[in-house]
């Protein structure tokens, strides 16, 4: 059940995730669908997939937890301070190139809305993730 309505999350906001604004032009790179790597209680690890056109477009890209007015804006609570939010952009062994969300202290609410800004040369994007988290006991099933 929580992961057909993870899922369902997911999906949504792959539809019709806002993108608050774009920079000039065709966007040159772009965040997919996430997936949570941690449980509620616990930081929060999660990976969010990045799509490119060229790998060689990482190197001038960064990621970053929204500022707090672009939150305020969209009418989403900020916690990067509270929780010790932090995106960065990492490659695994495979090669695939995600950003990783990570925060310092353990997220006790079941469900975290946050914006993740990426930028770089023709890229300048902002996009809203709902994350829901599950209880330990949901996870031993």
């Amino acid at each position: 059940m929580i992961q057909r309505i993870r899922l369902a999350i997911t999906v949504a906001m792959a539809i019709v995730g806002p993108i608050l604004w774009s920079g000039t032009g065709a966007l040159a790179a772009g965040m997919g669908a996430v997936t949570i790597k941690s449980l509620l209680g616990q930081p929060l690890a999660a990976e969010i997939e990045l799509v490119t056109r060229d790998k060689r477009e990482l190197e001038s890209l960064s990621a970053q937890i929204a500022p707090s007015d672009t939150h305020r804006r969209a009418n989403i609570p900020y916690l990067g301070v509270a929780l010790g939010l932090r995106a960065t952009i990492q490659t695994s062994k495979d090669g695939r190139s995600f950003i990783r969300v990570e925060s310092l202290k353990p997220v006790n609410e079941t469900t975290l809305r946050l914006l993740i800004e990426l930028s770089g040369p023709g890229t300048n994007a902002v996009r809203e993730y709902a994350l829901l988290l599950e209880p330990p006991e949901m996870r031993a099933r």
